[in-house]
């Protein structure tokens, strides 16, 4: 790459925020998703959030939970699932019921997992939120491979499930080892109006700038990074 990745972002639109701690990190990608819920609920009445799920959300989930908002008009989802019933520790749902547990309830919440099957309840849930769309704030994470939500490189579909032009608004998928999974499409994803994502580490650093000449289909965050991106980034793993 001639030029630095940093110039590479900034020509793409994308905007770069770097805090100095985890806590720090948490706590301001939290203020920046409730001022974009409130903006959103104040200019249209209810706000529409699919948040993703792993260990490294958690804080940034506490540190949300703790905003008064009027939770109620909230419409949430999750950017991707396992297909676990969220009574299972690796369950995404559950994470989100434990950790936003004071303002959980309150919300309109919209789970991927219906206990069908993968491929009907992408279908049930990609049919409820299309009601919803565009939606207004998508938080994303990525993996070493360059996946993000449940859209991984390799698979037979990943290059049309990551366009915006997308038929289905959610998809069923397998992990790299083979488990089933529910995640949003680009249809869904790149609907939202505040689109973000939060990296830590040099490790993950590197593999951000290296999808900036790779192919989404070998390294699905490159199709995220573009205007109106926001990537959140602490060089510290808590």
């Amino acid at each position: 790459m001639n030029r630095s990745w940093q110039a590479v972002l900034r020509e793409r639109g994308v905007a770069w925020v770097e805090t100095a701690s985890p806590a720090a990190h948490a706590q301001g990608l939290a203020e920046t998703v409730a001022a974009a819920l409130r903006e959103a609920l104040a200019s249209r009445g209810e706000a529409r959030l699919a948040l993703s799920g792993g260990r490294s959300p958690i804080p940034f989930l506490q540190a949300l939970a703790c905003h008064v908002l009027d939770w109620e008009q909230v419409k949430l989802t999750l950017v991707d699932e396992r297909w676990v019933s969220s009574d299972q520790p690796e369950s995404n749902e559950r994470l989100l019921r434990r950790h936003l547990q004071p303002v959980f309830d309150r919300l309109h919440w919209q789970p991927l997992y219906q206990g069908a099957s993968p491929a009907q309840d992408a279908v049930t849930a990609g049919a409820a939120l299309l009601k919803w769309q565009p939606l207004d704030v998508v938080v994303l994470g990525m993996g070493l491979d360059g996946h993000t939500a449940s859209l991984f490189p390799g698979q037979p579909q990943v290059s049309q499930w990551l366009q915006p032009g997308a038929g289905a608004l959610c998809a069923a998928t397998l992990a790299a080892d083979a488990s089933p999974r529910l995640t949003l499409t680009g249809r869904a994803l790149h609907s939202a109006r505040r689109q973000l994502l939060a990296i830590s580490g040099e490790q993950k650093l590197q593999v951000l700038i290296g999808a900036l000449e790779r192919a989404p289909a070998d390294c699905p965050i490159a199709a995220f990074l573009r205007a109106p991106l926001e990537i959140h980034y602490c060089p510290d793993q808590a």
